[in-house]
């Protein structure tokens, strides 16, 4: 069944954005960059389509396997795909956006028989944020095409300050890394789309 799937060419035509976000996300090599100490090679080659106007040969962009047909010619082109997506005020690709104007439409497999994913509604926030003002993390709109399996208890465990979260973790590719530099937006392009919530004068002291 699974390869039977994979065998047809239109399948990957239909679900091209999320399939190549998805290999985006979890494949990316992450090895330590001289010029920073810690921003991984996805910083370099993860952002290529992210950029509004830019466009490189998936065979050469460092993430795709050259080797693989499949990925190669099966697969929309990400700058074919995402050519009139939303963007945020920093030029990079709003996915929240994307998914409310239905330029998306995940699946919650690769079927599309499974039932649908359930949003969760619940903000959490980061306080442990140094100067920068406190982060907060809502759930919903990454459970509206990821299920809680998908983080965790491998990425995060579910205890209230259990997550020694750091931001070299994150440029590193853990945490919020796994996805965000790669996929999703890069921390380190638009810092207050996660720093977002101002400091307390009880918290600047």
């Amino acid at each position: 069944m699974y390869s039977q799937i994979f065998d047809q060419p239109m399948f990957y035509k239909s679900i091209g954005v999320l399939c190549a976000g998805l290999v985006v996300a979890f494949s990316m090599p992450v090895t330590a960059n001289a010029e920073t100490g810690f921003e991984g090679e996805f910083w370099k080659k993860g952002i290529h389509f992210q950029i509004t106007g830019e466009a490189i040969p998936i065979a050469e962009d460092g993430i795709h396997d050259p080797t693989n047909i499949t990925a190669m010619y099966g697969l929309q082109l990400p700058v074919e795909a995402m050519q009139d997506f939303p963007r945020d005020n920093a030029g990079l690709l709003d996915w929240v956006q994307a998914l409310k104007q239905g330029h998306i439409a995940p699946r919650s497999d690769v079927t599309g028989e499974a039932d649908a994913l359930k949003p969760l509604d619940l903000d959490i926030l980061f306080t442990d944020t140094g100067a920068l003002p406190n982060v907060l993390f809502p759930h919903q709109p990454h459970t509206e095409w990821l299920a809680c399996k998908n983080c965790h208890p491998a990425v995060f465990v579910k205890k209230k300050g259990a997550n020694n979260i750091q931001m070299n973790d994150i440029l590193s590719g853990k945490y919020c890394g796994l996805c965000h530099g790669k996929i999703a937006f890069p921390p380190t392009k638009n810092c207050m789309r996660c720093h977002s919530v101002p400091k307390t004068k009880a918290q600047k002291k």
